[in-house]
């Protein structure tokens, strides 16, 4: 049983011995398929992803003044009551405004860091996450409509938001919102 030949192998001359290899043809390089890795090792749709600009870590820094200033007055709150009551158990509670104040700073830069973006040629690729990673693909001809706003902390480090709306029909084999009839 023969195949056809491949075209894209060069031929096989009948004179070359049978230790002698064929030389390869030069290729050209071909153009690398766009695709999300999901490898164990890397970050899931960490392949060719653009980084978000790293202005956004002292706006999130300074946009997170006012929870970290109430997360302080709980603690401070905690402390002055239990010098008044003699109960211990009131500092405990201000250990859980504690974590929430260190994990915000010292977070912040590795979040900022995990948000990406790949605008291809027919959707857009947004990454994002560093403990529960997801990967959203939106296609361009499911978008409704493209909202970009900035409040007076990204204006004033060049920065604004980008919303996004699209389509979401109904799919079909989707039981729960299969059409009733």
């Amino acid at each position: 049983m023969t195949s056809a030949p491949d075209p894209h192998e060069p031929p096989i001359s009948q004179s070359a011995s049978l230790d002698e290899a064929p030389a390869a043809a030069p290729t050209a390089p071909a153009a690398p398929a766009r695709t999300l890795s999901d490898d164990p090792s890397g970050r899931l749709g960490a392949d060719g992803l653009r980084p978000v600009s790293p202005k956004l870590i002292p706006a999130r820094y300074v946009g997170g003044i006012a929870g970290n200033v109430f997360w302080l007055l709980l603690v401070i709150a905690a402390i002055v009551g239990t010098v008044l009551t003699g109960w211990w158990w009131i500092a405990a509670c201000g250990l859980l405004p504690l974590v929430l104040i260190a994990q915000s700073l010292l977070l912040t830069p590795r979040r900022v860091r995990a948000i990406g973006y790949l605008d291809g040629e027919e959707d857009l690729t947004i990454a994002s996450g560093i403990m529960f990673r997801s990967v959203h693909t939106i296609p361009y001809g499911r978008v409704q409509s493209v909202k970009i706003g900035e409040g007076p902390v990204e204006r004033r480090y060049g920065l604004a938001t980008l919303t996004i709306t699209t389509a979401a029909g109904w799919r079909h084999g989707d039981p729960a919102r299969a059409p009733e009839g």
